[in-house]
């Protein structure tokens, strides 16, 4: 893995089905995996899911549909080839794109928020426009 690529680390209970959620709504290219990791390129970001040892899974709770982690420090926004696609995608496997913008979003805006199979919050926009409008918390 190139140590000169932006990237981050989620931390899943359940590795297979976060990071197949990330392939399949993000259109991401599988870099390297193994047991505990699945290293994921998203145009040149590098999205490391990793596995939480199963000692500490087995006090987690995800429900069904999943609680919506929007009280973190960090929020992963991502360019998609095709909203429509990544919305019917993202429900297939457990998670989420909003049908509109979030409310602090300007009227005209494109970027859409959702979450992963486990809450994990995300933005999502149409990858011809640009990451530099979606704002807000």
């Amino acid at each position: 893995m190139a140590t000169n690529t932006v990237r981050a680390v989620l931390f899943a209970r359940d590795l297979q089905r976060v990071a197949s959620f990330y392939r399949e709504v993000l259109g991401a290219d599988v870099l390297r995996r193994d047991s505990d990791h699945e290293v994921l390129s998203c145009q040149g970001f590098h999205l490391v899911v990793h596995q939480i040892p199963k000692e500490f899974v087995q006090s987690m709770v995800v429900t069904t549909p999943p609680e919506r982690r929007e009280r973190t420090a960090v929020r992963l926004d991502f360019p998609v080839a095709d909203l429509d696609i990544a919305r019917r995608n993202a429900q297939r496997l457990g998670g989420q794109i909003d049908a509109m913008p979030p409310p602090w979003a300007t009227d005209d805006s494109s970027f859409f928020l959702g979450y992963d199979p486990e809450g994990n919050v995300i933005g999502v926009m149409p990858a011809n426009k640009s990451l530099d409008r979606a704002r807000g918390e």
